[in-house]
C-alpha cells in the first residue's frame, strides 16, 4: 500500500532544512479574490504573476473567454488580454514569459465541441498568435514542455467524450507541424501534465464522463530519449479535474492541488511527487476543499485561486501558501 509522507517528517527523513528566513511550518492564507468566480479556468505564470484564463461562470457551465492576472507581490488583479480560442480545458505551457494553448472546449462543455486550434501569446508584442493546429480536435489533454518541445497526449477526442491516447509534438525550434509520439498507454482525461528533469508526466485523470467512478490514479511519465512511456508511483488518490492545478517546481519535484475524488467531491489535498524518489508526499490542506482550481508556484509560495467547493458552483477565492 502506498503510503504518503508528510512534508515536514520526510524533510526530517532526507536531512534537510529550511532557510532561515522562512516559516518552519507551511501556512495558507486567504488573499485578494479573483474578480471573476469561476472554475475549470485554465492558469499560466508570467514574469511573476498567475493568469487566470477562461473557465465555467455558472452551475449551468456557462464560459468566458476573460484572463485576470494576480500580482502576488501586491495583492492585486488586473484584466489581461481575452482568450483567442476555446475557453475551458486547454493544455497549457509556458515558455519564458509566452503562453502556448492547445485545444480544448469550445463554448458551454454540453455541446461537447472539441477544437484544434494553438495559440500562442507573445509578451513582447503584447498579443495572440495562431500555431500548427493539431491533426485531430482534442480536449482536457495532458500538456507540458520538455526543451523546446511542447507534447500533448491524452484527453478526450473529436467526440468530446471518447478517450484518447493520441500523443503529438509541436518542436518549437522551427516546426512547422506536430508529430506523433508513442500513445499514451492508459487513455484518460481531465488529470495533469507537466514536464520535469527532460520528462513528460501525465497524472491521474478520469475515463470519460464518469467524474464519480471512473477516476484513475495512473502516473505516466515519457522521456524522449527512448521514445517510451513507463509507470511510475500512482497518485494516494484517484483524482481527475486537475489539468490547471498540477505544477513543475524549481526543485523538479510535482505538485497537485485539490481535485475531483470518487463520488464527485472536491479534494482539499495538496501532493507532491518526488521523480528521484518516486514517492509521494503532502503539504497541509486547503482551507476549503476544490475541484478545478488553478494553482501556481511563484517563487517560495503557492498560489491558488477559483475553482468549485461543490462540484459546480463557481468561486473567487484565492489563497497563498508559504512556504515552499
Amino acid at each position: 500500500m502506498l503510503k504518503v509522507v508528510p512534508l515536514c517528517l520526510l524533510t526530517l527523513l532526507i536531512g534537510c532544512s529550511a532557510s532561515d528566513d522562512a516559516p518552519s511550518v507551511f501556512t495558507w492564507k486567504e488573499v485578494t479574490p479573483c474578480p471573476v468566480a469561476r472554475f475549470e479556468a485554465n492558469g499560466a505564470v508570467v514574469n511573476g504573476e498567475l493568469w487566470v484564463m477562461g473557465g465555467f461562470l455558472s452551475t449551468a457551465l456557462d464560459v468566458t473567454s476573460r484572463v485576470d492576472i494576480y500580482d502576488p507581490s501586491t495583492d492585486r488583479w488586473r484584466l489581461g488580454p481575452a482568450l483567442p480560442g476555446a475557453e475551458t480545458h486547454v493544455g497549457v505551457v509556458t515558455v519564458d514569459s509566452d503562453i502556448v494553448l492547445v485545444a480544448g472546449f469550445a463554448g458551454n462543455v454540453l455541446t461537447r465541441t472539441t477544437t484544434t486550434g494553438v495559440w500562442r501569446w507573445n509578451t513582447a508584442t503584447a498579443a495572440w498568435s495562431s500555431g500548427p493546429d493539431l491533426p485531430t480536435p482534442r480536449a482536457a489533454v495532458f500538456a507540458g514542455l520538455v526543451g523546446t518541445q511542447v507534447h500533448a497526449a491524452g484527453g478526450l477526442g473529436p467526440d468530446g467524450n471518447t478517450d484518447s491516447g493520441e500523443h503529438l509534438v509541436w518542436d518549437l525550434a522551427g516546426a512547422s507541424a506536430w508529430v506523433g509520439a508513442e500513445a499514451l498507454p492508459n487513455p484518460r482525461n481531465h488529470g495533469g501534465g507537466a514536464a520535469s528533469g527532460g520528462k513528460f508526466y501525465a497524472a491521474a485523470g478520469r475515463h470519460g464522463w464518469d467524474e464519480a467512478m471512473g477516476d484513475d490514479p495512473a502516473l505516466d511519465a515519457f522521456d524522449p530519449a527512448t521514445g517510451k512511456w513507463t509507470a511510475r508511483a500512482p497518485m494516494p488518490v484517484s483524482r481527475s479535474e486537475i489539468g490547471s492545478a498540477t505544477v513543475a517546481m524549481s526543485d523538479g519535484r510535482l505538485l497537485i492541488v485539490g481535485g475531483s475524488v470518487t463520488g464527485k467531491i472536491p479534494s482539499d489535498d495538496v501532493l507532491i511527487y518526488d521523480p528521484k524518489l518516486d514517492s509521494w508526499s503532502s503539504l497541509p490542506p486547503l482551507p476549503v476543499p476544490l475541484k478545478g482550481v488553478v494553482a501556481a508556484r511563484i517563487g517560495s509560495k503557492i498560489v491558488v485561486s477559483t475553482g468549485s467547493p461543490t462540484s459546480t458552483d463557481p468561486s473567487t477565492g484565492t489563497y497563498v501558501g508559504c512556504c515552499l
